[in-house]
């Protein structure tokens, strides 16, 4: 082809891509009708976590997956998706018209594609009136879009039968093995009467967050695995990959909520569900195959663990890092025995002991990094370490390889609790009464700050 002749080929192509795409965009955007993919009422038990509203509770949950929605307007080019409102309803719940929030991946709630959810709290008195009379009838749902297309703005559907009785258990002895992108997750179940039928995993970004509490996170990955798994490899492409601005696999430098997921669900419903909560960043490729007990964090900052234990064995457990802990066990486990410490910052720490005359933590004894120290007296239930310095930029909301080993007296479970501190404890003269004032007055104003977070329903 000549220069010429090719030039003006290519001039034609331009011209015609120039029309595809004003075609395009001129089709792009247009109203969908009300479409249900999904509607699920079931027992949602969830563990402790800081993103989920209603953790360490257990929930009914009313969840719908309608089009169009948000994530419709943004992924399928419809027009009206953020005008589209789900409300449940019950015959013999006179005034009962809760809206379900819509947590889809453009949310920043944390569920899937064109998710919409609401829950009721099972401890709530009015709840539990109402739950003969929810298990006997099912919920309706009312779905409304004014601008859906072909007249049906109103759209009505007969929620799945709910059964109050199905209830599973939360999981157990959760780790993470081996650094880099590539990890295994591991954890146990318990021995449930309610079967099993379906086991998942869901890995969510952690986008935003403050104390206590994730504000933003994005659900990257979703996987269903074999019934009877007792762990799961990051070593495959992430479900949600292929979406825009979503990443393909683990990325260093990013945090990670996961929830592993027991469920018992008849064909295409589920019955009951139980999520465990854990957190994790990726550790670098130089962490070896070591495994890492992992906590549950709760909306109060703690560190809650559930592992087993045996004399004269060491766990390593990996919490959020901050200036210091207060660490101790749960009602009837075996007691600490020793601690070894990670080197960082200077690998200098205090090591403070449980005084119960004084009703306080007083100084024991400095510990420098790798150094076993060994509790006396047939072991402790609780001690404290500080000396983390400020200055080594731990942030207390970012779990790092703050890897901590500690030994027990006896055989049995580790249920105790790490709680995070990030106040420097190191004795000063006593402040005036002025500053005491003061002291307080922060205090109450973050305890405000913490009753008052919320979080996703999803």
């Amino acid at each position: 082809m000549s220069a010429p002749r090719a030039y003006r080929f290519l001039l034609a192509l331009a011209a015609a891509a120039t029309v595809s795409s004003s075609h395009a965009a001129a089709i792009a955007s247009q109203p969908f009708d009300i479409g249900v993919d999904m509607v699920q009422v079931f027992n949602d038990r969830l563990g402790a976590g800081r993103f989920f509203a209603g953790a360490g509770t257990d929930r009914l949950r009313v969840s719908a997956r309608v089009t169009p929605s948000p994530d419709t307007d943004f992924y399928d080019q419809s027009s009206n998706g953020g005008e589209t409102a789900i409300f449940v309803t019950h015959p013999s719940t006179p005034g009962l018209d809760t809206r379900l929030q819509f947590v889809g991946l453009q949310s920043g709630g944390g569920g899937g594609k064109n998710d919409y959810t609401t829950t009721f709290n099972l401890a709530n008195p009015f709840v539990q009136g109402q739950l003969a009379a929810w298990d006997a009838t099912p919920f309706a749902l009312r779905i409304e879009n004014p601008s859906a297309p072909g007249g049906e703005t109103t759209k009505w559907v007969t929620a799945p039968d709910y059964d109050s009785s199905v209830n599973l258990p939360f999981l157990q002895d959760v780790a993470i093995t081996g650094g880099g992108l590539a990890p295994t997750l591991s954890w146990t179940v318990p021995h449930t009467t309610a079967p099993i039928t379906n086991i998942r995993i869901q890995l969510r970004r952690i986008d935003a967050e403050e104390p206590g509490r994730i504000t933003a996170a994005t659900l990257v990955h979703e996987a269903v695995l074999p019934l009877g798994s007792n762990g799961y490899t990051l070593d495959q492409a992430f479900s949600n990959g292929g979406l825009p601005g979503l990443p393909s696999g683990l990325e260093q430098g990013s945090k990670y909520e996961v929830a592993v997921i027991l469920e018992s669900a008849e064909p295409g419903l589920i019955k009951g569900r139980a999520r465990t909560f854990f957190e994790f960043t990726p550790l670098t490729d130089d962490a070896g195959d070591r495994t890492i007990y992992l906590p549950s964090v709760d909306s109060a900052g703690n560190f809650n663990f559930d592992i087993e234990v045996r004399a004269g064995e060491t766990i390593l457990i990996d919490p959020v890092v901050a200036v210091g802990y207060d660490y101790q066990i749960g009602s009837g486990d075996p007691l600490f025995a020793s601690v070894t410490l990670p080197n960082v910052g200077d690998g200098i720490f205090e090591l403070w002991l449980y005084d119960l005359n004084l009703a306080d933590f007083v100084f024991e004894t400095f510990l420098d990094a790798g150094e076993r120290f060994d509790f006396t007296g047939g072991g402790v239930d609780r001690f404290r370490v500080l000396g983390i310095e400020p200055s080594a930029g731990l942030d207390p909301t970012d779990v790092q390889a703050f890897v901590t080993e500690i030994g027990f007296t006896g055989n049995g479970r580790f249920t105790g609790r790490m709680t995070p501190i990030t106040t420097n404890f190191t004795p000063v003269p006593e402040p005036s009464s002025l500053a005491l004032l003061a002291l307080a007055v922060l205090a109450l104003g973050g305890l405000r700050r913490s009753c008052r977070a919320g979080g996703s329903l999803r």
